[in-house]
Formats: C-alpha cells, sequence, structure tokens
C-alpha cells in the first residue's frame, strides 16, 4: 500500500465504523494482506493512527508486532533541502514514517515578515517529497543540507514569526519535538 490517498481513505473509512465492526475488521485485514502477499503491518498502522479505543489500539499493536517486516522501516532518513538564510529563506524538512511515506515541512520566511509560507503534508511518498519546494517561493534555490543546520535555522524563524505573530502558523506543532531541543533557540541562548 503506497498511494497516500489510498492510506488515508482506508484510516478515513476504518474511523467511521462502529466499535465491534472495527474489532473483528484487523483479522481479516491481516488475512486479506497475506493472501495477497502484502505485509500487514502496512496496512494496520494507518488504522492505529486513528483508533481511538484502547482495547482496540492494543489489539492492533499486537497486530502489526506479529506481522511486522522490514516494509515497516523508513526506507531513508531524514533530510532537508535549504535557501537563503535568516533573513529571507526557507526549509523543506522531511520526516520519515514508515516504508517509504514520509511527512513533509515546508516553510519559507522573511525576518521582517516571519513565516510566509508554510505547507504540512503529514502523509506523502519519499518521491512525491521533494516537490513541498513547488510550493515555495520560485525564486528560492534549495540545495540539500545538514538536518541540525536547518532545524537551528527553522528554530529561528519560528522564534521570530513567534515575536511578530504571537502564534506560530498551522501544522508546526507535528514538528515541535525537533525545535524544543535546538542548541541555537533564543530560549536556551539567553
Amino acid at each position: 500500500m503506497e498511494q497516500p490517498e489510498a492510506v488515508h481513505g482506508l484510516a478515513l473509512a476504518y474511523a467511521a465504523l462502529e466499535l465491534e465492526q472495527r474489532r473483528e475488521l484487523i483479522p481479516a485485514v491481516v488475512a486479506d494482506a497475506q493472501a495477497e502477499g502484502i505485509c500487514p503491518s502496512l496496512v494496520l498502522v494507518p488504522l492505529l493512527g486513528v483508533e481511538e479505543d484502547e482495547v482496540i489500539a492494543q489489539q492492533l499493536a499486537d497486530a502489526i508486532a506479529e506481522t511486522r517486516s522490514m516494509q515497516l522501516r523508513p526506507t531513508r532518513p531524514m533530510h532537508a533541502l535549504v535557501a537563503g538564510d535568516a533573513q529571507r529563506g526557507g526549509c523543506v524538512l522531511v520526516h520519515p514514517l514508515h516504508g517509504s511515506f514520509v511527512e513533509v515541512l515546508a516553510l519559507a520566511w522573511t525576518r521582517d515578515e516571519g513565516i510566509t509560507d508554510a505547507h504540512v503534508e503529514s502523509l506523502v511518498t519519499e518521491r512525491d517529497a521533494d516537490d513541498c519546494v513547488r510550493n515555495l517561493p520560485a525564486d528560492m534555490v534549495f540545495e540539500a543540507t545538514p538536518v541540525p543546520f536547518a532545524i537551528d535555522l527553522i528554530t529561528e524563524s519560528l522564534w521570530n514569526h513567534r515575536q511578530h505573530h504571537g502564534k506560530l502558523p498551522d501544522g508546526i506543532e507535528r514538528f515541535a519535538d525537533l525545535f524544543s531541543r535546538s542548541p541555537s533557540s533564543p530560549a536556551e541562548t539567553g
């Protein structure tokens, strides 16, 4: 299952089911996936992401543990593309989820305005991730950069944005753990 739209659709359809229907679906998904030669874990992980019942979530986690494979491991480490600098720049941060699925944070900023463009893609494939650059200003030239440098640059831009606007753009919270420990953040440097 490598199409983000199919994964989203499956998770939404699953979330709309009644409690007992969701419970009964787990073994059926495992059996059907195995019959099709698909790793059941690849199908179960998106369901776990929308499951609110603790008992069923544990059943999903157990089924994932029993059927997991190398296909759940991310196929590429976190990586980043950066353009410009702290005065005017942009960054695309690609965070691996499982298999070829990633989540992407794409930002552009200026020192005077804060974040001018913010795009979060919560579930795309690796091959689609670099296309997120197209959502940012066309005159920026992005290059691969070490992730810690990108995180420091984004953190500085987010602090600047928060000082100007009081709140951060929607979706940034998904990446909050990456920015809270940045050594150059104003909160830690004084």
